[in-house]
């Protein structure tokens, strides 16, 4: 992206029929001629990366699994919302690895 040097307003791109394209500003009458102009296009993984807790991170605690009906499961605290709300506890089951979440 580019500013304007006299105004700060974004600088869009138009094309000069004679000279090419060119970068100008709306707000004023600065303009920018582009010698060359290069295209780049990022790419992002359809597929987000699974998020992983380490496991000396978790504790033991005594809540019940939901399925396979286990009475101990390992649980961690960590923030999902606004540092201002209430925090998220994540629980594992330690017997079948069964994971939810309840949010305090």
């Amino acid at each position: 992206m580019n500013f304007c040097p006299v105004c700060s307003n974004f600088l869009s791109l138009e094309n000069e029929s004679s000279s090419g394209y060119r970068l100008k500003c709306p707000g004023c009458i600065y303009y920018y001629p582009l010698k060359e102009m290069r295209l780049t296009k990022t790419f992002q993984s359809k597929k987000p990366a699974p998020i992983t807790y380490p496991q000396q991170n978790k504790q033991i605690t005594d809540e019940q699994c939901d399925k396979c009906g286990c009475l101990k499961a390992y649980f961690w605290e960590f923030q999902t919302r606004g540092a201002d709300e209430q925090s998220t506890i994540s629980f594992e089951c330690i017997n079948c690895g069964h994971k939810w979440k309840n949010d305090r």
